[in-house]
């Protein structure tokens, strides 16, 4: 089964969308300002045609105000859009083709764009949709049968492009998937950093799912640097992060925020007796990491446990802020402790 998780990567749909409205803000203005009087409203397809423009246009226009608010509603109307951005064109090379014929390469361009971004599956897929769109023109609407030098361009492009940048393809989706790989990995630990979680936060948030995040901090963390020296240090966060990896379930991630804090983000975790577990074998993990770095110093690890059941008006800055007051709860009453609350 196709799988398209990559198309809702934010800054390809904030480039998505603004590709849209110039796409429809410019098809719009060269019928309005190009087709005889008359001759839109005397033709319900053109006319439909211009009120579906119309309205892509302010679904675009939402959608560059939802992402530059990091609003996680963007997704709502990314997916509906990205599968009919081919449709709608192919619907204005149908309905007025007199005026649009110059678009006909956006087909090309749209699936080869795409596959070189997603990879072969994406460009196989467009490639395909491209063709029958323009053979569908070739044999239904009667411009295009008059036009068939522009038929067989198009059709080349479909062909030959893909062709010669299926390499390109593999080797940008290769790069795409390092670089994202590497953006979301914290250099010290290995483990993800601040980024991947708020990717995580965001899907989960979506998708309505129940969750724990847990925020822990070590105590007494900067004993370690100033007694042992700051490379016993890093070997405790390391020992930390691999044995928390190590210790719980495949369903919980860890996270790095930065220095001495992490997150660890759970999955499947609704009961109450589940998520006070959850922070018993978080610390018991960390105090194993301790025990085998520096087993003479007072370390050990406070522990805010956040279960997250309801989703309205809900984002990562509130979540974090209030797991982050629980752990310094725990500290406040007396370190190497584990507290428990729902949202």
């Amino acid at each position: 089964m196709l799988k398209l998780k990559y198309v809702l990567d934010i800054s390809d749909s904030a480039s998505r969308a603004r590709q849209r409205l110039a796409f429809s803000g410019l098809s719009f203005l060269i019928l309005f300002f190009f087709t005889p009087a008359g001759a839109i409203l005397g033709n319900t397809a053109s006319l439909l045609f211009m009120v579906a423009l119309g309205l892509y246009f302010v679904l675009a226009l939402v959608q560059s105000w939802l992402i530059s608010n990091r609003d996680r509603h963007w997704v709502k109307i990314e997916m509906p859009s990205y599968c009919i951005d081919l449709p709608l064109i192919a619907w204005g090379l149908v309905v007025a083709p007199e005026y649009l014929s110059f678009i006909s390469p956006l087909i090309s361009v749209v699936a080869l764009i795409r596959g070189i971004r997603y990879g072969p599956c994406m460009l196989a897929c467009h490639i395909g949709l491209g063709i029958s769109i323009v053979v569908g023109l070739a044999l239904f609407v009667p411009y295009w049968q008059a036009e068939l030098d522009l038929v067989y361009a198009n059709l080349f492009l479909l062909l030959v492009l893909p062709v010669q940048f299926y390499g390109v393809s593999m080797k940008i989706q290769a790069s795409s998937k390092s670089l994202r790989q590497e953006n979301l990995t914290d250099p010290l630990t290995r483990s993800l950093n601040r980024k991947a979680l708020e990717a995580a936060v965001w899907r989960m948030l979506n998708a309505k799912e129940p969750f724990v995040l847990s925020f822990l901090d070590l105590d007494n963390f900067k004993m370690v640097n100033d007694t042992m020296g700051h490379a016993t240090g890093d070997k405790l966060l390391k020992r930390v992060s691999t044995k928390l990896s190590l210790r719980l379930r495949a369903e919980d991630t860890v996270y790095r925020l930065s220095g001495d804090e992490f997150v660890v983000l759970s999955l499947g975790t609704s009961r109450a007796d589940m998520a006070e577990n959850l922070g018993q074998r978080i610390r018991a993990a960390i105090a194993d990491a301790i025990q085998y770095t520096c087993p003479n110093l007072p370390v050990s690890a406070s522990v805010g446990v956040l279960q997250v059941l309801r989703f309205d008006e809900v984002s990562l800055e509130k979540l974090l802020s209030r797991a982050d007051e629980l752990m310094y709860q725990a500290k406040r009453t007396g370190k190497n402790q584990v507290l428990v609350e729902k949202l």
